[in-house]
């Protein structure tokens, strides 16, 4: 589609956000939403407070001038609401996929992106409510931002120190666009986000720039973000890239070959490359989602939690019973145990277009052509004229002795609206089971799904 006659042709603003966790490696995970054009009430987390829980660790000197403590005093992080719309979202995701497909998405990605989409929203509109209701856990526009200022900065800080996490945001927007000054500051001072200018009538070339720059990011994990038909149907595109490369603060040792049980049948099993150790760890049991539940930390301030059916055929009724209120509780029943943890290695990607999935969610209003978005740009020709069509996301993760790679980008389109006790507890993770890892110090769910079969890495 040309883009250069305003008046006749539809506008597409094709807006991305692209994640990337890893551990040894680094990965990248694209999120891809799109606009199209047409013509909130939160309240703030309460800092985590001081753990009296024990741990071995450095201090380390930040490159702000204070000093990091790198000893793993876990609690879990506190708030009134506890996020819950990101367990919708990844409880929806897993009912709504093949039971056999590994899946893996990040909350956090989808969240920042309807954030951002949320300043551009109409005072009092339906548009803005359905996307401030998406920040369940803050409750006002001005803590939505602050929220989002102090927890990037504190990414940064944490990338600083350990070089294992990093989020980069930024605006593609055709050259003959004009974005509302308003809109392009409140982006840069809360969001750290960057507004860049390309020519998309050249689609190859603007392609080719916005995935180098996701390329660069990403260190090579995530080559292709946008294709050129992205491009050419879009007026703008709003990227978010997450990187995350995190080593366990206690590695795994020995390796060994075993059965992995997707089912109680012969033909449910397959081979899987299984790492051990035995060490001391937060460890639970939950009887509402009939699970296991154990806390493996990175070092930093970023967890991987693996909850862990019963049944060798548990993870259906695992996953109908996720609720963020029972996984809050439970990681506060969580005590510091010696655990003999058998843990598969696993790698593979995943993608999926979240529109019918946020639709679910009551995220309706902004791909309908009453979307109100007149934030976004201004000029007679496109402003307010924007709907988002699309939310795409693309994922993946490396789990490995050393500790976790993981990748997550996602694309906003939018377009024209025409411890202490001597038992050693058994963790044996040898059938399906669900994951997330999570900022601590924030409460952010970076990443967030469930492995079906490690040895598979498909889509």
């Amino acid at each position: 589609m040309a883009l250069t006659m305003i008046s006749r042709n539809p506008e597409v603003l094709l807006l991305l956000l692209a994640l990337i966790l890893g551990a040894t490696d680094g990965n990248s995970i694209p999120t891809t939403m799109t606009i199209t054009t047409p013509q909130g009430v939160f309240e703030t987390r309460t800092d985590k407070v001081p753990s009296g829980a024990t741990g071995t660790g450095t201090a380390l000197s930040g490159a702000a001038g204070g000093v990091y403590d790198d000893v793993d005093t876990f609690v879990p992080f506190r708030s009134d609401s506890h996020d819950p719309f990101s367990w919708h979202l990844l409880k929806t995701v897993l009912q709504n996929e093949t039971a056999a497909k590994n899946v893996i998405i990040s909350p956090f990605s989808v969240k920042l992106v309807l954030a951002l989409l949320a300043e551009a929203a109409g005072a009092g509109t339906q548009t803005q409510q359905e996307l401030a209701n998406t920040q369940t856990d803050i409750r006002s526009q001005n803590n939505v931002r602050e929220f989002y200022r102090k927890t990037l900065n504190s990414f940064k800080k944490e990338n600083q120190l350990h070089d294992t996490l990093s989020v980069r945001t930024k605006l593609f927007t055709d050259s003959f666009i004009e974005t509302q000054q308003k809109f392009t500051a409140t982006l840069k001072h809360f969001y750290d986000s960057e507004v860049e200018a390309l020519d998309f009538a050249n689609a190859d070339a603007s392609a080719d720039a916005i995935n180098a720059w996701a390329n660069n990011i990403t260190q090579g994990r995530l080559q292709q973000l946008v294709t050129p038909d992205n491009v050419r149907s879009s007026v703008m595109l709003l990227t978010n890239l997450i990187y995350f490369n995190g080593l366990w603060r206690r590695q795994f040792s020995s390796t060994f070959q075993g059965a992995f049980f997707r089912g109680k049948d012969a033909q449910s099993q397959s081979r899987a490359e299984y790492m051990e150790q035995t060490e001391y760890f937060y460890y639970t049991n939950s009887e509402k989602l009939k699970a296991q539940i154990l806390r493996l930390p990175y070092k930093g301030k970023n967890s991987m939690f693996v909850l862990l059916p019963y049944a060798i055929d548990g993870i259906h009724d695992l996953v109908r019973n996720l609720e963020n209120d029972e996984l809050k509780g439970a990681q506060w029943a969580m005590e510091e145990v010696k655990v003999k943890v058998t843990l598969p290695k696993f790698h593979f990607d995943y993608q999926q277009n979240l529109k019918d999935t946020l639709r679910g969610l009551g995220v309706r209003e902004i791909f309908e052509d009453t979307a109100s978005l007149p934030g976004l740009t201004r000029g007679a020709d496109v402003a307010g004229k924007v709907k988002v069509s699309n939310i795409l996301q693309k994922a993946g993760i490396n789990v490995n002795e050393k500790g976790t790679e993981a990748y997550a980008a996602t694309v906003v389109e939018i377009e024209n609206k025409f411890g202490g006790s001597t038992t050693i507890e058994e963790f044996n993770v040898n059938r399906p089971f669900v994951f997330f890892i999570e900022e601590e110090s924030t409460g952010n769910i970076l990443f967030a799904g469930k492995v079906h079969n490690p040895a598979s890495q498909t889509y």
